[in-house]
């Protein structure tokens, strides 16, 4: 008895000294049987929109709710291109930066996809002077001076500064692009409006993975478009789009382009990425189905 009490003091003593930390929550747990595990937000917007457009996998890129299905309804009387207008929106705002860019620009739904609010337009305003391609720098901008900031130490270190530096805070792109060089051929869409070189890292775990990297890690804070594209993979044939949190930048990028195409950026981006601006036929509402 004496022996037990003198062991029971000396665990009291060592649990006081030295704390036993609980464990970490779920850690021995299961999941409950018959519950699946959590469907990310892209595939949710995508469930949600695919009886809407033939674009779904272009309209829920990188969504973080349904939002862009409820900015398609929004969207939809106001431009031929709603999928591309409400690509990963948060809100109906792309509606209403759309409403009030038509006037001033022939590619409102470019210059206002991702728009939180009127700031792409006041980019717009402010960076008719410095580049061609006004709408594709501020595409989605939260200011008016960000881009155009990036878009001036970008010049001399790619032929594509208004794709690299659309919509960035700073010019924290063009310390991306100098990461990514030598890791893509695509480091200015890689590393399009970077907060961080996050999209540079996601990209080094994509890579033999995912079909098109650099477009599923464009705008990437962290490696979670890789997560969502192995969870996605199954439900379309375009997950790396899906994922992308720059998925809208698809639709710029090109390949075996016509000069006289009248389009917002007419270069030519090689096999893999044969995209069109903004879709195979424009004259063609891509939310309806094609006429009988």
């Amino acid at each position: 008895m004496f022996t037990l009490l003198v062991l029971a003091s000396r665990l009291s003593w060592a649990q006081a000294v030295i704390p036993i930390a609980p464990p970490e929550p779920g850690l021995f747990e299961t999941p409950p049987v018959g519950v699946a595990a959590p469907v990310p937000a892209p595939a949710a917007c995508y469930a949600a929109a695919k009886e809407l457009t033939q674009f779904p996998p272009l309209l829920c890129a990188g969504a973080e709710s349904e939002a862009p299905a409820r900015c398609f309804a929004q969207a939809k009387p106001l431009t031929q291109y709603p999928a591309l207008l409400c690509s990963g929106a948060r809100s109906d705002a792309p509606a209403a930066c759309f409403a009030a860019a038509k006037a001033e620009t022939i590619f409102p739904a470019l210059l206002c996809a991702g728009a939180e609010s009127s700031a792409p337009l006041d980019c717009f305003r402010a960076s008719k002077g410095v580049t061609r391609y006004p709408a594709l720098l501020c595409s989605g901008a939260a200011s008016a001076s960000g881009p155009a900031a990036c878009f001036a130490a970008a010049e001399r270190i790619t032929n594509y500064p208004a794709l690299l530096c659309a919509g960035a805070a700073d010019a924290t792109p063009v310390r991306c692009f100098e990461a990514a060089k030598g890791l893509t051929n695509y480091p200015a869409l890689l590393c399009a409006g970077a907060a961080s070189l996050a999209p540079v890292e996601c990209f080094k775990a994509a890579k033999g993975t995912a079909q098109y990297p650099a477009l599923l890690c464009s705008g990437a804070t962290s490696n979670e478009p890789l997560d969502c594209w192995a969870k996605v993979r199954s439900a379309t044939q375009n997950p790396d789009l899906l994922c992308s949190p720059n998925g809208a930048l698809k639709t710029v990028t090109h390949d075996r382009i016509d000069p006289s195409w009248d389009l917002p950026y007419p270069f030519p981006f090689n096999h893999p990425y044969p995209f069109r601006y903004p879709f195979p036929d424009p004259n063609r509402d891509p939310s309806r189905p094609k006429p009988q």
